[in-house]
């Protein structure tokens, strides 16, 4: 069924008998830095209510609250994978909402219990990978006993996805721009571009200079929304020229790619034949600033990440056909959302497949990746970000679960954050067609419990 975008949200778990003055969520790097601010640290915050011209929506949100007064909302950057392993709650060995949030390659916890709190199940989630069929199975698996019990997803705010590059010229000097077109990122990313000075590449550097040495290709290790968008623009830019369902309506350069948040899978590193193992060399990071640090000190490499942290790190970033990824934020996304459905696979050339979920509550909510995979007239490699949570067993924190997750809807908090929205941020708000937000707000009233 497809209805408005604008109407799902999640709620959070944690079970408690008293109300909580710190709301614990996690997940998705690539939102971190307008969700939180600074992304040098795993774990942000957490962000207090009496903070002044804090500028991001956690931060924002929590001020507006009187009671609790002293409310806190903290952000741990797992990447989204383990944030909805977070939220499934069955891998607890694992991956837990108590456990450390810590500075590790693989993080397993949103880092509650250091924070003062024992929860049951984390307050919200923030992925851009939204939920796919085994997602769902695991869901089920970490709550049964509780009835009603089920995920709650609603999309957020889109994020532009850059391309970073570290080079020096023969002359010792970096290289100050990379002018890519579509077939030279096809051509990257699938390795039959795979030195500098490779005749392919020539136009996308400025004139004069002079390049020589392999490509790293740095990547996400960890499972990752930004993975999972990143490829969702190269199945469908680089694949097969016919248009769906027969092929992608792509230039046809590269047609194995995969949507898919693991990069080797989305690479397809089975079976053959495979970009990956095509690479010069290739380096793994986990989440989007570690991917930054990591094309930072290693000269010859390139790799993707959000683009506030691209900006963040003082990184040299490419143009895609003529865009530029530091202009995004300005304008808004409009997005329509389709209800009860998930991700549920790729087809035959790479591209997600979508089906009912099961459920008919409508809470778990779905923009179609193929909606905004490419674009002809705007920087076209961009990530939907989601909140998610859960419909049950939310306790006392209820409603400062409604109010989390309402928070890219909510005009007084918008009006204060600075991290999301403006040109540069790398982070737009979304509207969700024909959905006011007071239509969003009672969506959420309706499933978060």
């Amino acid at each position: 069924m497809k209805l408005l975008a604008g109407a799902l949200l999640f709620g959070f778990a944690s079970l408690a008998s008293a109300q909580n003055s710190i709301i614990v969520g996690g997940g998705a790097t690539l939102p971190a830095a307008g969700y939180g601010g600074d992304t040098s640290t795993r774990l942000q915050g957490p962000l207090r209510a009496d903070t002044t011209g804090d500028g991001t929506l956690l931060g924002e949100y929590a001020k507006t609250q009187s009671s609790p007064s002293n409310l806190r909302v903290s952000y741990c950057q797992t990447g989204s994978g383990g944030g909805k392993n977070i939220l499934a709650g069955n891998q607890l060995t694992a991956f837990a909402v108590n456990a450390n949030c810590v500075a590790t390659p693989n993080p397993i916890g949103f880092g509650a219990t250091s924070l003062g709190e024992t929860l049951a199940q984390p307050h919200f989630v923030g992925s851009d990978s939204p939920l796919n069929s085994t997602d769902l199975s695991n869901y089920a698996a970490g709550h049964t006993g509780i009835t009603g019990a089920q995920p709650v997803q609603i999309p957020s705010v889109s994020g532009a996805i850059a391309i970073a590059f570290n080079k020096l010229d023969t002359t010792g000097n970096p290289v100050a721009s990379l002018a890519l077109n579509e077939t030279q990122v096809c051509k990257i990313f699938s390795g039959a571009i795979k030195t500098w000075q490779d005749p392919a590449l020539a136009s996308a550097l400025p004139s004069g200079v002079s390049v020589t040495g392999p490509i790293t290709i740095v990547y996400r290790s960890d499972g990752s929304g930004t993975t999972f968008n990143f490829t969702n623009h190269l199945s469908k830019a680089c694949g097969a020229t016919a248009a769906p369902p027969v092929g992608t309506g792509g230039n046809g350069v590269a047609t194995k790619f995969k949507t898919d948040q693991t990069f080797t899978v989305a690479t397809g590193a089975t079976p053959a034949p495979t970009y990956f193992s095509s690479y010069s060399a290739t380096l793994p990071e986990s989440g989007n600033p570690a991917v930054v640090n990591g094309i930072s000190i290693t000269d010859g490499s390139i790799g993707y990440a959000e683009a506030a942290n691209v900006a963040a790190g003082f990184l040299t970033f490419a143009t895609v056909n003529g865009f530029d990824p530091s202009n995004y934020g300005a304008t808004t996304l409009p997005v329509t959302v389709n209800f009860d459905q998930i991700i549920t696979g790729v087809d035959g050339n790479g591209r997600p497949t979508l089906a009912a979920s099961g459920l008919t509550t409508q809470c778990i909510g779905l923009v179609n990746p193929e909606d905004y995979a490419t674009s002809t007239t705007n920087y076209p490699i961009v990530a939907v970000s989601y909140l998610l949570g859960n419909a049950k067993s939310n306790g006392l924190d209820v409603g400062q679960v409604r109010g989390v997750l309402f928070s890219p809807y909510n005009s007084t908090v918008k009006a204060q954050v600075n991290t999301i929205g403006v040109a540069g941020a790398g982070l737009s708000w979304l509207s969700i067609n024909g959905a006011t937000p007071a239509v969003i707000q009672a969506k959420i009233n309706s499933c978060v419990n």
